[in-house]
């Protein structure tokens, strides 16, 4: 069985797919108080800077990502300060689109 890939859009939008097999852009959650992300796979994300870009325009404040050192070894840590700054740079670019 063939796994579907969703598009990875390059923008900090909310979106929803229609049944029709197109993406909607939606209103995003209005949050009144600061966000955790205690449960993140960086590593097996198609874009780990860019949702942590995401993250951060909507005001997630903490991302507690989870490492398995036996299946995914030491790219987690290897790459995390390099994922945090590209997504330093990503914000500026994504942030113009929000």
């Amino acid at each position: 069985m063939e796994r579907e890939v969703e598009p990875l859009f390059r923008d900090g939008l909310f979106r929803k797919k229609k049944r029709n097999g197109e993406w909607e852009v939606v209103a995003s959650p209005i949050i009144y108080t600061p966000i955790a992300d205690s449960h993140a796979h960086l590593q097996m994300l198609p874009d780990p800077p860019l949702s942590l870009a995401r993250a951060a325009l909507h005001k997630v404040e903490f991302v507690e990502t989870i490492v398995d050192v036996w299946e995914d070894g030491a790219e987690t840590f290897e790459r995390l300060d390099d994922w945090a700054f590209k997504a330093a740079i990503e914000i500026r670019t994504i942030g113009r689109h929000c």
